[in-house]
């Protein structure tokens, strides 16, 4: 009579495949989630952003720090001006060259070209950010020509810096005010630099452009809005 035997399956591989075990399943053992996925290595370009806010926050707040002294110096001014035409001993009105008001008018236009170059430079058609660049460049320079001429016309009138009381706070507005604008003319060159060299073809160079350009214009409009109001004080306080 024929005898049971005994079956057991046997595990066979080919002698040239290294044998592995099997511990995970028919796909092997799960692999472990990557870290460069979600919210693993920050690819999203989130910190990067981040950093970039923060740089511009950074350069709108020195600028501001830098504004306050340049403030004081010229509500001094003011306030000097102010206390000396209360004394009549010496005094005698200085009658408004009519180029200040040429060179008001060139500067308010100057603050709107600027904007519309920044808007230019916003929306990266540089042809025409650097077309209004170059406008407003052109524009701060013939203020500060118009001035030289203003003054002009009072040393052709025999009125110069020490003849009295208004006509030195004359000189001495405008010339501070200019020597001002020649630091923001300094920062519109560099950015036309920028721009002719093309610095902002990377995405970097373009967070940089931007970021100069935004204290650039603080700086200006600053600038602009000062000059209206030192213009109507020596305009309509005889």
């Amino acid at each position: 009579m024929p005898t049971a035997l005994n079956t057991e399956t046997v595990l066979i591989h080919a002698p040239d495949e290294p044998f592995e075990p099997n511990t995970g399943g028919p796909q092997g053992p799960p692999e472990e989630p990557s870290s460069r996925g979600r919210g693993g290595g920050g690819g999203d370009g989130r910190g990067d952003g981040d950093a970039r806010r923060k740089s511009a926050g950074m350069g709108l707040f020195g600028m501001r720090i830098a504004l306050i002294p340049i403030t004081v110096l010229f509500i001094a001014a003011a306030f000097i001006f102010y206390a000396r035409s209360r004394n009549n001993i010496n005094w005698q009105s200085v009658p408004m060259p009519s180029l200040l008001w040429l060179s008001t008018t060139l500067i308010l236009m100057s603050s709107w070209t600027l904007e519309r170059a920044r808007a230019g430079l916003r929306a990266d058609r540089y042809g025409i950010y650097t077309r209004w660049l170059l406008r407003t460049l052109y524009l701060g320079l013939g203020f500060l020509a118009s001035q030289v001429l203003a003054l002009q016309q009072l040393v052709t009138h025999g009125l110069f810096m020490r003849h009295n009381p208004h006509s030195s706070m004359v000189y001495i507005v405008t010339s501070s005010h200019g020597l001002h604008l020649f630091g923001g003319l300094i920062a519109l060159a560099y950015l036309l630099l920028r721009a002719a060299l093309h610095l902002h073809d990377s995405h970097a160079g373009r967070a940089t452009t931007r970021r100069i350009s935004l204290v650039t214009a603080l700086y200006w409009h600053f600038l602009a809005g000062l000059w209206v109001c030192l213009f109507l004080l020596l305009l309509l306080w005889q």
